[in-house]
């Protein structure tokens, strides 16, 4: 059994259990973090570190961390939006800027934070913010059919060889959660093209939805009438059959 700690966050004092996160402390406290890398779905990863806040330990000076990675296991003091917290913010959302200009997410925050794109730092925009959900959803699936390559300025997120992947299946969840629309995934007629591969699109039998890919299900051994509906008729079967209300 975990003990409980007690902190303290912009001013509100709360006790949650040790190895809580910031960030989940701050989702009890009710205090809104910004992120860009984090997803509930997905191990965190701290590569954006728009999520940085500022911690007090006792008898120590201020230290700014990363509040999706640092796990509490003692008495804290946290700042979320000290001067220091929002002048590194500020500087990541600029370089994001510069990376993504057309991406709406980040565009909000910029709004938000009052960030223009600073002329030092024209990079080549490609709209990816090298967040890496994408790559850390398809390995949950136990693919990794995208990866990183290359490092610093020049870091991408591509397919082996920058060729069609092999290991696809076309699930299309890295781009679900990719946050700036970088992934590109086309849906068109019974074909989804996604990395530069082409995959054959399932139909739902009831509504005539396209919602998966042979491929997919043939990965995830799915082979049965349910597995070809689409989420929202197999939850209405499955409410019919155990006789339960759907609205």
């Amino acid at each position: 059994m975990k003990n409980d700690v007690n902190i303290v966050m912009d001013g509100i004092r709360l006790s949650v259990p040790s190895e809580t996160t910031i960030l989940e402390a701050a989702g009890i406290a009710g205090v809104e973090i910004p992120t860009l890398c984090h997803h509930e779905a997905l191990p965190p990863d701290g590569n954006c570190r728009l999520c940085m806040v500022e911690v007090f330990r006792p008898k120590r000076r201020g230290q700014l961390v990363i509040s999706c990675m640092y796990p509490i296991r003692g008495p804290l003091q946290i700042k979320t939006k000290s001067d220091e917290v929002i002048g590194a913010r500020r500087f990541i959302i600029g370089l994001l800027l510069s990376r993504a200009p057309k991406s709406r997410t980040i565009h909000a925050l910029a709004e938000e934070y009052s960030v223009e794109i600073d002329p030092r730092f024209l990079f080549d925009p490609d709209e990816c913010a090298r967040c890496d959900r994408c790559v850390r959803a398809c390995e949950t699936l136990g693919l990794s059919a995208i990866g990183q390559a290359w490092r610093g300025f020049g870091k991408k997120i591509t397919p082996p060889f920058m060729e069609p992947p092999k290991d696809c299946i076309g699930c299309a969840a890295c781009a679900d959660v990719c946050p700036t629309d970088y992934i590109q995934c086309v849906d068109e007629d019974d074909t989804r093209t996604i990395w530069n591969r082409n995959f054959t699109l399932i139909r739902c039998p009831i509504c005539g939805e396209a919602h998966t890919t042979e491929e997919a299900l043939e990965y995830l051994g799915l082979e049965d009438l349910d597995a070809r509906l689409c989420p929202r008729c197999r939850k209405r079967e499955y409410a019919a059959k155990f006789k339960i209300f759907v609205p």
